[in-house]
């Protein structure tokens, strides 16, 4: 950070106690250090409200291999969004269940849809995507638990 500017806030009391209660337990050593990741956080929401956004991903997707056809279904939901792939590994998570990581890129709307139509599929358990915004990596997440 080249150089700051000071601003005065106002805020009731008990605001600024459950604030700093927060910031504590996070473990930020300052109310400054956490107030501009709020308003890094807060500027990252409209570049997540905009499906045309440019986006980085990462999937994480739970199977249940015991679900029927569970496999050629995802498969097929893979091969369909293929184009916004850079890679993915799949790791057993015991006998009866995998995790897939996808790693992805494209626009906003694009991750959503992947997101969306793999999580639809009976048999899967889990998905969660969280993406960056390149230029700002700003963090994101969205995320199906069953």
């Amino acid at each position: 950070m080249d150089t700051v500017t000071r601003i005065g806030v106002s805020l009731e009391p008990e605001l600024l106690k459950a604030f700093d209660d927060s910031i504590s337990k996070k473990g930020y050593v300052s109310r400054s250090e956490a107030l501009r990741d709020l308003v890094r956080d807060s500027l990252a929401e409209n570049t997540w409200k905009n499906d045309d956004a440019e986006m980085i991903g990462v999937f994480i997707i739970v199977i249940d291999l015991r679900v029927t056809s569970v496999l050629e279904k995802v498969d097929s939901i893979y091969r369909s969004h293929s184009d916004i792939f850079s890679h993915s590994s799949s790791v057993p998570v015991d006998n009866y269940s995998k995790m897939d990581v996808v790693i992805a890129g494209g626009k906003l709307h694009e991750l959503r849809d992947f997101l969306g139509d793999i999580t639809s599929i009976k048999g899967v358990l889990r998905g969660k995507l969280a993406s960056i915004t390149p230029g700002s990596c700003n963090l994101h997440q969205i995320g199906l638990r069953k």
